[in-house]
């Protein structure tokens, strides 16, 4: 299958899917994400698609599909700055932005009213240099808990992480961890989160002392900025990195004062957004400066395979020559759908009903 292309006249910086209102994605015959802009266009935005779960092999169903958009635009509110990250849970919605705030919105949608809205909850600035100017924040991550008090994390310019309950964001607690740029930040378990840095380090917290570095990891080799990390969705000792050269690093930590470190050279340009496909935990999915979208098969049926049973694969689209900033693939689903955003204006999504069929590229 071939990527899809939707202009959406914004530049779009951050996507994440919302959990799906049923309960279980198969029940829902539409899917919900959100997305961040900046720019001349600083809004959150939710969207609705068609889920892919459903049987349309009829042909009545099949015309009825073709005639619907890629995506629809169902509920949009302003925002303070650029949208840097954004996370979801459940029917709530956080974000991170260029002036360095947190803030909670409440994302109602899919009622069978067909009303949808996005509301403001709170909001509270997070990130500040020590000459107290507002400094950017630059992603954000959900603690992996299905709890209404889960913790959102994000980090910023001013090399701190920010920790605040989504109930109650007077709580904030500040650390100030590294003293380059933090990049990116995940949550490897309920208990831990890992970031990187634009220095070239991915560090380790444990959430009960968070001022202490657990660990701190560097490449041997080659030295790298780090533009982004992920941690693989169940196997907690593993890490993704994404570079400013091109390259995806894949880490196994379970020897902390020596992890395993693999080099996948995948793009041609800063690798800004890298996430595991929780659809099969044996791919990485990444987007680069060079305007594609690339998939790495880095193991084969649960188990490391070896580099010559490797494959990366690559995508791009006439319609879309400007960076691919963003993405984020559906946990939700059987089906393989991942949504992505770019410099031109475009969102991005590539659907697949058939695991096997699952073309990229």
């Amino acid at each position: 299958m071939s990527l899809q292309v939707q202009p959406v006249a914004r530049r779009i910086t951050a996507v994440a899917w919302l959990p799906p209102r049923a309960g279980n994605a198969y029940n829902d015959a539409d899917l919900h994400f959100v997305t961040g802009s900046g720019g001349k266009h600083r809004e959150l935005v939710l969207w609705t698609t068609v889920n892919p779960d459903f049987d349309n092999d009829t042909e009545g169903a099949q015309d009825s599909a073709d005639e619907r958009p890629l995506a629809s635009l169902i509920a949009k509110v302003a925002h303070d700055g650029d949208i840097h990250g954004i996370a979801a849970l459940s029917d709530i919605v956080a974000t991170v932005s260029s002036f360095g705030t947190i803030s909670i919105y409440q994302a109602d949608h899919g009622h069978s009213d067909d009303t949808s809205r996005l509301a403001l909850r709170e909001s509270i600035t997070a990130h500040r240099f020590a000459n107290s100017e507002r400094a950017s924040g630059t992603a954000l991550a959900m603690q992996p808990v299905d709890s209404p008090d889960a913790e959102v994390a994000s980090c910023g310019e001013d090399g701190c992480i920010a920790y605040a309950q989504v109930s109650r964001l007077d709580a904030l607690q500040q650390h100030e961890v590294d003293s380059t740029v933090i990049t990116g930040i995940c949550w490897p378990t309920p208990a831990q989160t890992a970031i990187s840095t634009r220095g070239g380090q991915v560090k380790l917290f444990d959430r009960r002392t968070p001022a202490d570095v657990s660990a701190v990891f560097v490449s041997p080799s080659t030295s790298y900025a780090f533009e982004c990390i992920a941690a693989h969705p169940s196997q907690s000792f593993r890490l993704a990195t994404g570079t400013d050269s091109g390259a995806v690093l894949l880490w196994d930590t379970r020897n902390l004062k020596s992890p395993a470190m693999e080099v996948f050279n995948v793009h041609g340009s800063n690798v800004w957004d890298v996430q595991f496909d929780p659809t099969n935990s044996g791919r990485i999915v990444s987007c680069s400066d060079d305007a594609t979208l690339a998939v790495t098969q880095w193991s084969t049926d649960g188990a490391d395979a070896s580099s010559s049973a490797r494959d990366v694969r690559r995508v791009s689209s006439f319609f879309n020559v400007l960076s691919v900033n963003c993405l984020d693939v559906c946990p939700f689903t059987r089906s393989s759908i991942i949504v992505a955003g770019s410099d031109s204006g475009n969102l991005l999504i590539e659907k697949s009903t058939n695991d096997d069929d699952f073309q990229l590229f």
